[in-house]
């Protein structure tokens, strides 16, 4: 078994690789969701069923595995995915900051971008009131 100290220095040293800021992944438009009728869909063990997965993709979404324990999740494009925005209220995810930017922590941005999918996993900077917060890694 790990001790305490032990599992939190390893997470510590798991963050630190995410040392930029901005997602490094083009956010994928091919299928968005019709705008206002975004809705969360969720399976109820580690693997879809079938009708699981024909309701992911009937609202537009794919069955892919993810985080550290690949357990399956729909994966659903926003349909305001890469518009400009000042803060999460400006989209229907989170305000992030874009790749391609050059501001750094607690700076005012004009470069943040709404997410594009509703996969959790991955490292970002969000954009919160216009300003860049820390990045977060989340797998």
């Amino acid at each position: 078994m790990i001790r305490p100290g032990i599992a939190l220095a390893l997470g510590l040293i798991a963050l630190s690789a995410c040392a930029h800021f901005g997602s490094t992944k083009t956010p994928d438009t091919t299928a968005p969701a019709a705008v206002g009728t975004y809705e969360k869909i969720t399976f109820k063990s580690k693997r879809a069923t079938r009708a699981e997965t024909a309701r992911c993709e009937a609202v537009g979404g794919s069955v892919e595995r993810g985080g550290m324990l690949g357990h399956d999740q729909c994966v659903q494009t926003y349909a305001d995915a890469g518009m400009s925005c000042m803060s999460a209220t400006d989209c229907t995810g989170r305000c992030l900051l874009s790749a391609d930017s050059e501001d750094d922590v607690d700076q005012m941005t004009h470069d943040g971008i709404c997410q594009a999918t509703d996969s959790p996993f991955g490292c970002h900077a969000e954009v919160n009131d216009g300003k860049v917060q820390w990045t977060i890694c989340i797998d």
